[in-house]
Parts: structure tokens; sequence; C-alpha cells
């Protein structure tokens, strides 16, 4: 039998790692947190002003040893489209959060103005869900609106797409369309 390998991505704030924990809890499977990989084993180089730059080819290397396992397995990170191989995949869930929702999260969380504007910029264009497309595939590919949803209820949705019990859908976001229609898109963009 074909062992479980989901991968959970997204932009920061989007409510990757708490959503991953509880369908790994309720799939019996073990965690991959590619973060945490490279922290542990200094695949992490010089920081700069948009974060830590990584040693993909070491990051790779490292992630494709850990998938060798015999357990399910559900990897979750951003970087997971840079590090993860589409054939070693069940299914990619590309998390997303409204820009208005995702702006006050990293607030909160003490992310700087460049850092805050970078990410719901990142949201707004879809460069996450893109990511994962040319990475993966899209029929590897399922998206999921988080906003104003708990971790539980996106956990039961992905665990739903995985099962085949919901379909499995992308292109449902389109924040720019949302932004703009607020005529907001002077506060998620500088020009």
């Amino acid at each position: 039998m074909k062992r479980l390998r989901l991968v959970v991505t997204g932009n920061p704030g989007v409510g990757k790692h708490t959503s991953a924990r509880i369908v790994a809890e309720k799939l019996r499977a073990e965690i991959v947190d590619i973060n945490k990989v490279a922290i542990d084993n200094a695949a992490l180089g010089q920081e700069t002003d948009h974060g830590f730059d990584v040693d993909l080819r070491k990051l790779r290397r490292l992630i494709s040893k850990l998938m060798l396992s015999k357990k399910d397995q559900v990897i979750v990170g951003h970087l997971a489209p840079y590090v993860v191989k589409a054939a070693d995949i069940s299914m990619a869930a590309v998390l997303r959060r409204s820009p208005y929702t995702l702006q006050e999260t990293l607030q909160a969380r003490g992310y700087s103005y460049s850092k805050v504007l970078e990410n719901t910029s990142s949201e707004i264009l879809g460069v996450s869900m893109y990511d994962a497309i040319r990475a993966f595939g899209k029929p590897k590919v399922a998206e999921f609106d988080t906003t104003g949803k708990t971790p539980e209820k996106t956990a039961s949705e992905i665990i739903g797409t995985l099962k085949k019990k919901l379909p499995r859908k992308t292109g449902i976001v389109d924040w720019l369309t949302l932004v703009s229609d607020k005529n907001d898109t002077q506060r998620f963009f500088e020009y």
C-alpha cells in the first residue's frame, strides 16, 4: 500500500502549521516541518532583509531522506514547492487567507512593515498557489481558503479532499479583485 505524503503549504500566517498538526493527528501521520528541518540541520545561511538565505540543495536532500520513512507523513512549510518532488506526494494543500486578515495576523506576530507588505502582496498575487502548481502539477494541488475558519474546519476540508469526499478545487480565491473592488490596492502594494 502506498504511503500518504500530504504537503501543506502557503504564505506565512495562513494557518499551515496548526492545520497540518490537526490533519496529522487525525490521519495518524508524522509531521515533517520543513522550517524545523532547515534550522536543526544548518540549512539556513545569513539573515537578510527578506529573511534567511536557505540552502535549498541541502534542504532537498534532507527532506528526501525523511520522506523514505514507512510512516504516512504531512510535510508542512512554505518552502515545500522548492524542496519536495511532485512524484513523491499524494496531494498539496495550498492554504490561502484574506489579505486583510493576513495583515492583522502578521502585525500581531510582530512582523516588520516590509515583511507584512511582502507577504500580503504575495498572497494577493497567489505566489504560493502558482509555485505549488508549477512544482507539483495542477492535478495534485487543492486550494483552501482559511479566512474565518477554525484550523479544525480547514483540517476537515483537507482530509475530505484527500479522501476524495470533497472535490479538489483550484482557482477559488481571487484576492486581487477583492482588493481592487475595495479600492485598497495601495494599502498592499507600494507604487
